[in-house]
């Protein structure tokens, strides 16, 4: 997976410059906490997301609309509820990109 328009590096990286959205993205990676339902998995309902974080649906569907417009989330509807899970190859290739694009060592993208 590619990411190497301006356009594409440009949403990624104002997606992830807002902390709502990385905490968000961070959640959803870690599957949650031990008091979710998704605990065991890296997949997270809104209303999951909204509980932890202790915020009102709209903004937390905002924030996901964001992620997910810049491709940095998967999303998967089952009946009523839409499940969230981090998109990895996009994340891997704006890594890539910024290394490739501003001649980073491997050991500091990596590590």
């Amino acid at each position: 997976m590619t990411c190497c328009t301006n356009e594409q590096l440009s949403l990624i990286a104002r997606a992830l410059s807002d902390p709502i959205r990385y905490q968000i993205l961070d959640l959803i990676a870690r599957g949650g906490t031990e008091d979710t339902a998704a605990c065991c998995t890296t997949e997270m309902c809104v209303c999951d997301i909204q509980e932890v974080l202790d915020m009102k649906q709209s903004k937390v569907s905002y924030h996901l609309k964001e992620l997910k417009n810049a491709g940095l989330l998967h999303e998967r509807k089952q009946g009523k509820w839409n499940y969230y899970s981090v998109n990895q190859a996009m994340l891997k290739a704006f890594c890539d990109e910024l290394s490739r694009r501003f001649h980073l060592p491997d050991r500091l993208v990596t590590s």
